[in-house]
């Protein structure tokens, strides 16, 4: 069995204490970052099979590791979570390719699907080079949905 290297970075200690717990009953081996910088540079030293990424971190945005990630590794999944409004942040995350955003809090299940899924879409995926443009998150076809996808059918209040 594969074990998956995932790289969580959120900085409340807790979250990635959880999120490990969760995940590594999934088979993944998982590394934590609290902070930009810190997960900079364990990017800067391997690549992970997925990241799991809050969107807002005390020295900045989970998007700017998102972008870093993107020109240094190519199409790997990204997972955006937060605690704010997904509206707030779907142009850029689609720009990037994110693969998925979940709301905190969210359960078990939640993330564990998100990841497997995340990891298997890659694994079913042609390979890309960093150098690669990403693809067309709505190109893949109906089966496969975007969270900025689901804001705009959202009915109007």
């Amino acid at each position: 069995m594969n074990i998956t290297d995932v790289l969580v970075i959120d900085d409340d200690v807790a979250v990635c204490q959880i999120v490990q717990r969760m995940l590594s009953n999934e088979q993944c081996k998982v590394q934590t970052s609290q902070s930009v910088t810190e997960a900079l540079r364990a990017i800067e030293q391997k690549a992970f099979d997925a990241y799991v990424i809050d969107f807002k971190l005390p020295d900045g945005s989970g998007l700017d590791i998102a972008e870093r990630i993107r020109s240094k590794w190519g199409a790997t999944p990204i997972i955006l979570i937060s605690g704010y409004d997904p509206a707030a942040v779907a142009l850029r995350a689609q720009k990037l390719n994110i693969s998925n955003f979940l709301e905190k809090p969210f359960s078990r299940e939640v993330i564990c699907e998100a990841v497997n899924k995340a990891i298997g879409s890659l694994k079913a995926a042609p390979k890309l080079s960093p150098d690669d443009p990403p693809a067309s998150p709505v190109a893949s076809g109906p089966t496969r949905t975007r969270f900025w996808q689901r804001l705009t059918k959202r009915p109007a209040s």
